[in-house]
């Protein structure tokens, strides 16, 4: 067994970020093999913006509950292949409205096939119990996050004493 393992919850943050990474290299993977000229946190963008149309920078960022400067990084590599445009909001020079671009929207049904089947290979490792799991552990972080706890225990614990 593994150190980590050996540590239960006190290594489940390690855990959770080597699956994390794991996914995220073999994800780059799948798309080299596919000959897909993406990368893996993209196609969160192309169904966004294929539901939406057009969101600010802001908007994406919220949507997906990326940092506004992760989704900038995200949009420039995106831009610079012909995938998104941007254009300065009528209303309020500050922000950018990100569209597909007409490439884009021509290799959405290819893009979709694909994604169609990792979304299968997907399943295969996680399960409907695993996200159960995770959305529960998502609304606890929310109602509380852990430096809140601990300050908490700590003061239960200064009480007691």
């Amino acid at each position: 067994m593994s150190y980590l393992k050996n540590l239960q919850i006190i290594g489940v943050t390690a855990r959770i970020k080597r699956i994390s990474d794991t996914l995220m290299h073999d994800a780059r993977r799948v798309y080299e093999y596919l000959e897909l000229p993406i990368e893996p946190n993209w196609h969160l963008i192309f169904l966004l913006l294929k539901e939406q149309e057009q969101l600010s920078v802001t908007e994406i960022s919220k949507a997906l509950e990326f940092s506004h400067p992760s989704v900038i990084t995200i949009i420039k590599k995106m831009k610079k292949v012909g995938y998104v445009t941007s254009r300065v909001h009528t209303k309020d020079s500050r922000k950018q409205i990100i569209e597909l671009t007409e490439k884009a929207h021509k290799e959405l049904p290819k893009l979709q096939a694909e994604w169609d089947q990792i979304k299968i290979a997907v399943r295969d490792i996680f399960d409907n119990e695993f996200l159960g799991q995770l959305e529960m552990v998502e609304e606890k972080m929310e109602q509380k996050g852990l430096l809140s706890r601990v300050i908490e225990i700590k003061t239960n614990t200064n009480d007691q004493n």
